[in-house]
């Protein structure tokens, strides 16, 4: 398969796509995941975002304490932890949806309630009713809390994710 169309073939049905890789190494899978991810998405890439974990029902995404992440304190960007977060959001629910589906983020919501130190690590997760609504519904919405990890332990950076999905195909529309 050529590397142009991996991220079609991964992103296309997640779960899927893991358990096909269940006999590699997990950081290699998680690097393919990321790679994936990163031909999808320009800030996945450019952000340098990596995929430490990824659990049914659980996703962490690493951003690392890069200068051009970095505010004018020196500190790791706020927003830039919650893109993180936003991404980890997006996967956990493209985890249990069918193969197909397309996500979507509406909003994200985020307290900054101190500044970060080092690297973080942002986690999303759904709950088993989370799970089982994204598994069996054709389309929806659900609100998935998130928080950003710093290299203290801390979670300064606490909020929720909306993310939609449908599972229809996307017609083309007529010309008017």
């Amino acid at each position: 398969m050529p590397f142009s169309r991996l991220h079609e073939w991964i992103l296309g049905d997640l779960s899927a796509a893991l358990q096909r890789l269940a006999f590699l190494p997990e950081a290699w899978r998680y690097r393919l995941v990321s790679a994936a991810v990163g031909q999808q998405s320009r800030y996945f890439r450019t952000h340098r975002l990596r995929i430490v974990q990824i659990a049914p029902g659980q996703v962490s995404i690493r951003a690392g304490n890069r200068r051009a992440l970095r505010n004018r304190a020196g500190a790791l960007h706020a927003m830039a932890a919650s893109v993180a977060g936003e991404y980890a959001a997006a996967l956990v629910v493209a985890q249990h949806l069918p193969r197909g589906a397309r996500v979507r983020v509406k909003s994200v919501h985020a307290d900054f309630r101190k500044p970060l130190r080092g690297g973080v690590q942002a986690q999303a997760s759904l709950d088993p009713a989370q799970i089982g609504a994204a598994a069996n519904a054709g389309g929806g919405r659900l609100r998935v809390p998130m928080k950003v990890i710093d290299e203290t332990g801390a979670a300064p950076v606490r909020g929720h994710v909306d993310v939609v999905w449908s599972s229809a195909p996307r017609t083309p529309r007529a010309p008017a």
